[in-house]
């Protein structure tokens, strides 16, 4: 049985293997219409959106505040009429994916390809923290195979000491909240270990010994994983290592919980705000390949779609990147979403999770005209926050998220920001995984101080 197992996988690798050379030689011909040539909507039908470089400052310009969000920075947007839907809008955007082998990633998919025929589960890069492991349901995950347990006793500490010096200074709550990861919901193979859970644990653990108020999301998305064969897939994106909108939503659940116990929001009588049934869903098939995906190539991962969601009641929001100047209003999906991007072509050269919220900025502030007494939020956030913050902004008067990546200042420079932007309450929120990377806490003197030493390092 295993002879003839191996003369099978091995007859199935020659298949590949010819199926390769046969590509090579086609690629010498004139290449069809695919992914790089998917129509696109006309030029009046979408925006422009600036992707200038975010200029590097411990504390921007504060704006003018008698303008108040009149001000534009750059050229203005001007935003096409959603009052089609998003199907409109996007027009004929949606690729034929029918150009699975890029000449440009040549490489990268005819390995991905061999490893599928042999049922690899475990497909090891050059750098071993980005090894891909396939979990259930053909979703990909990372996995560093030298990963040590890493002791997070002084990051506690300093977090800790960082949320009781903003209460003590500006009578602000700090909010710690613990976000969701794919390992969560799905084993590793065995051999392979992982220990963000665990030092995620720690944190919260010593978070709370210190008197910090702390939320771990993780929770419901076991129990979704328990409760639905299927939820891995539906929550968290195949290729990439980010949550879907739908488990942005599931973690917006989570937290509205919280908000409304413990934080004076008042959302009993909105319950729209948080009902999955009170948004339309519109799915755009095969147009992601997420960051896994990108290290294996889409004959190993297969592709992703992504779903707008739009919700079914009035919203109206004005949405700045002061450090890039966009301003955007309206609607919820004309705002702080930009479908428009869906209109970008090129799995390799695009990312389609940052429809939800732009991308990863120094600040951004969305503003709920809809919700002017509603508390003020800043949220200090990694990825993760970018499908997250424009649900968030549902329930709050605005929503002030800063990512600490691109924060040139330590943490005096932060509390600047805070004196300047009062909030009424702070968001930390961080996946596992997140936890060891010093760059997201430059607020913090340990990890402000290894970030500047890496810096220097690479700079020689």
């Amino acid at each position: 049985m295993s002879a003839r197992r191996n003369t099978y996988t091995a007859l199935l690798f020659l298949t590949g293997l010819a199926a390769a050379v046969i590509f090579l030689c086609l690629g010498l011909l004139p290449r069809p219409a695919g992914f790089r040539d998917a129509v696109k909507p006309s030029p009046a039908a979408l925006t422009a959106v600036r992707k200038d470089g975010v200029r590097r400052s411990a504390v921007p310009a504060r704006p003018d505040r008698s303008a108040a969000h009149a001000i534009r920075q750059g050229r203005p947007l001007s935003l096409p009429d959603f009052s089609g839907g998003v199907e409109d809008l996007i027009g004929g955007a949606e690729p034929a994916i029918n150009d699975l082998l890029d000449r440009e990633h040549t490489f990268i998919q005819l390995y991905g390809g061999a490893q599928r025929l042999l049922l690899h589960r475990v497909v090891e890069d050059p750098d071993p923290k980005y090894t891909v492991v396939k979990l259930t349901d053909e979703v990909l995950t990372f996995a560093d195979l030298n990963a040590q347990p890493r002791d997070m006793t002084v990051r506690a500490d300093e977090l800790s000491a960082f949320a009781q010096r903003v209460e003590a200074e500006f009578q602000t709550p700090v909010l710690y909240v613990q976000a969701p990861s794919k390992l969560d919901m799905a084993p590793l193979p065995d051999g392979i270990s992982d220990y963000s859970g665990a030092e995620a644990d720690q944190v919260l653990a010593a978070l709370s010994r210190c008197g910090v108020d702390t939320l771990d999301l993780r929770p419901a998305f076991r129990a979704a994983a328990a409760e639905r064969p299927d939820a891995l897939g539906e929550l968290f994106f195949h290729t990439d290592h980010h949550w879907t909108p739908a488990g942005a939503f599931l973690g917006y659940q989570t937290l509205c919980e919280k908000l409304a116990a413990d934080y004076g929001f008042s959302l009993a009588d909105d319950e729209m705000l948080t009902d999955p049934d009170s948004f339309t869903r519109t799915v755009f098939d095969g147009v992601f390949l997420g960051s896994q995906g990108k290290r294996v190539g889409t004959l190993y991962a297969g592709t992703d779609g992504i779903e707008i969601w739009s919700p079914t009641f009035s919203t109206s929001f004005t949405y700045t990147v002061p450090m890039s100047g966009i301003e955007r209003e309206g609607p919820f999906v004309t705002s702080l979403l930009f479908p428009e991007r869906l209109a970008q072509t090129g799995y390799y050269d695009t990312n389609p999770y940052t429809i939800y919220a732009g991308d990863d900025y120094l600040l951004s502030r969305a503003v709920n005209h809809n919700a002017p007494n509603a508390p003020r939020v800043l949220i200090l956030r990694d990825s993760f926050g970018c499908a997250l913050t424009p649900f968030l902004s549902l329930v709050s008067g605005e929503v002030m998220a800063v990512d600490p990546r691109n924060f040139n200042g330590d943490q005096e420079d932060m509390m600047e920001y805070l004196r300047w932007l009062k909030p009424d309450l702070v968001i930390v929120m961080n996946t596992a995984s997140s936890l060891q990377v010093d760059p997201l806490f430059p607020y913090l003197p340990t990890a402000r101080a290894a970030a500047l030493a890496v810096q220097k390092q690479e700079a020689r």
